[in-house]
């Protein structure tokens, strides 16, 4: 009998992980478990120097569901690709069959989210220079959106986007200029949602990851005509192409 699955959601910078709840509601109803990750760069009392400790979060999250012989989904959004791929190092389900040990991580989610190679940073994958709605702080130690509704919900309702809006907290700017040291998708099974209305990551972009950097790899794709947020503006969607990938694990 194949080990049981769990789903654990990793957000984006400045997002809580309670973005994905009307997600995991749908994916409840038809009996998927679920995990999700509070990142520590997100509304820190001390922002981060680095993205050493948004690893470290979301691999004891994994740890805890491979410790208990679970098999893991992981799906995760934006800049949340990064530190999550960091952390599945040692963790996949192939190495930890190789060493005897039950569970691992089976399938990679990325959601309109950064796919970069060892040695590369977030910073580095968006041309080495500020985007200009980030707002930095003078320390270089905090960042936030300044147009967030364009940015991340630019097709939302005016209520819906003012209520994501209230909910953003600082990030830590450092964890962009992090290095990946080990690229998941190279050994983990993966798939990238295009989200084909982002403002924050345009489609040109996510494109250009999936088919010139992780070129050669079997990188399935599924999109949606969404914005950067499609875990508030198509809900059921996200949930259908994340249920599509544990049924075929």
């Amino acid at each position: 009998m194949a080990p049981a699955t769990v789903i654990i959601f990793v957000p984006g910078a400045w997002h809580s992980p309670d973005c994905f709840d009307t997600v995991i509601e749908n994916l409840g109803k038809s009996g998927h478990s679920t995990d999700k990750v509070y990142l520590a760069s997100v509304g820190p009392q001390t922002h981060l120097s680095g993205f050493g400790g948004d690893v470290e979060v979301i691999r004891s999250h994994i740890l805890r569901a491979v410790d208990a012989g679970l098999n893991v989904v992981l799906v995760a959004h934006s800049y949340g690709g990064i530190p999550s791929s960091e952390a599945i190092k040692g963790l996949d389900y192939e190495t930890r069959q190789k060493n005897s040990e039950q569970g691992g991580v089976v399938h990679l989610f990325f959601c309109c989210s950064f796919l970069i190679d060892e040695g590369h940073s977030l910073f580095s994958t968006m041309g080495g220079r500020d985007l200009p709605w980030y707002d930095v702080t003078q320390d270089r130690l905090e960042v936030n959106p300044s147009t967030p509704v364009e940015t991340f919900y630019n097709d939302m309702s005016d209520d819906a986007s003012c209520r994501a809006v209230a909910q953003l907290r600082p990030h830590s700017y450092q964890t962009f200029y992090s290095k990946c040291t080990y690229a998941a998708w190279k050994v983990v099974p993966s798939t990238y949602l295009y989200c084909l209305k982002d403002a924050a990551v345009p489609i040109s972009v996510q494109k250009t990851m999936v088919e010139n950097t992780a070129s050669g790899y079997p990188i399935r794709t599924e999109k949606v005509d969404a914005s950067h947020s499609p875990f508030f503006s198509v809900p059921n969607r996200l949930a259908d192409a994340i249920r599509r990938v544990v049924v075929e694990e």
